[in-house]
């Protein structure tokens, strides 16, 4: 008896990790990694007060993004964000970074990672700086 239901168990836990990443139809043809296109900042601005971070990524199914701002000096995340783009085949990046605790220029590294569904995925950086 509990070899049936050890049995049942891992046959629930297989059938629900089958379905939470499931396969796309496209999975298979998908040899291109996602479009990103960051407009701001831009490479060497000197931004005062609130940061925007703009731009777009484009795929055939994206499954993640990531976007990322670390100090250059010791590479602490100063912020962070997940945007949800399971699934989109666009997605306008809108974010916006109010830098708190900076006592001087302070130069930073924007990093944006997008994946698509078959695992192809594209990095983009942008290094910029901060003032109080």
């Amino acid at each position: 008896m509990k070899q049936i239901q050890n049995l049942l168990l891992l046959i629930t836990l297989f059938s629900i990790s089958a379905v939470a990443c499931h396969k796309h139809e496209h999975d298979d043809d998908d040899a291109t990694d996602p479009v990103l296109v960051i407009t701001a900042p831009t490479v060497n601005a000197s931004i005062s007060g609130v940061v925007t971070i703009a731009g777009t990524v484009t795929d055939m199914g994206l499954h993640e993004m990531s976007v990322t701002i670390t100090k250059d000096s010791d590479n602490t995340v100063l912020f962070t964000a997940t945007p949800n783009v399971y699934d989109l085949t666009s997605y306008i990046i809108a974010e916006v970074w109010t830098p708190v605790g900076i006592a001087a220029e302070t130069a930073v590294t924007l990093t944006i990672v997008a994946e698509d569904h078959s695992g192809n995925m594209v990095t983009q950086t942008v290094k910029f700086t901060v003032k109080p």
